[in-house]
């Protein structure tokens, strides 16, 4: 949560398409779920998400820090503690390393989409799975899917950790 909003992360781990060098477009299920998310609900990205996919929605942001930067169909924040300030709801975070790494101790729910390479990783999804808990998953063979919602045992600052009960 982030000032009381629900944050849901939708993202494609794809290693910059090592598994499948001429899979160009993005995966359909990924690209119907983004789709039905800019239509209905609130959506943020980074700009330069939004520079690659020119997703756009009549409830669709970008976080910049550019302030001279704007482009129709699109709000733009500068600053994440202002958002709030500009919707109602849960933030559907579309992608991005600089995004995730900005609210990755706020999101309650993922919908994560991995490019199935057991040569490559990506750095910046670093999860402990002990914190969440699957909700569905999908495996199409080159691409699985998965959506997680944050695990009641959830404990980001380490408050229940052993030392401190001792």
């Amino acid at each position: 949560m982030l000032h009381g909003q629900k944050i849901v992360f939708v993202a494609i781990v794809d290693n910059d398409n090592q598994t499948a060098k001429e899979f160009k477009s993005r995966i359909w299920h990924h690209q119907t779920l983004v789709q039905k998310f800019l239509k209905t609900e609130n959506c943020l990205m980074g700009k330069t998400t939004y520079d690659i996919m020119q997703w756009k929605g009549p409830k669709a942001w970008v976080l910049t820090r550019d302030r001279e930067w704007s482009r129709s169909n699109v709000g733009t924040i500068h600053d994440l503690d202002d958002l709030h300030l500009h919707t109602e709801g849960p933030i559907y975070v579309l992608g991005g390393n600089s995004v995730h790494h900005q609210l990755r101790n706020n999101m309650d729910e993922i919908h994560l989409y991995v490019m199935n390479n057991s040569r490559g990783s990506d750095p910046w999804i670093d999860m402990d799975m002990k914190d969440w808990k699957p909700i569905e998953y999908i495996s199409k063979g080159v691409w699985s899917y998965v959506h997680l919602e944050k695990s009641l045992n959830y404990d980001p600052l380490g408050l229940n950790d052993d030392y401190l009960k001792a």
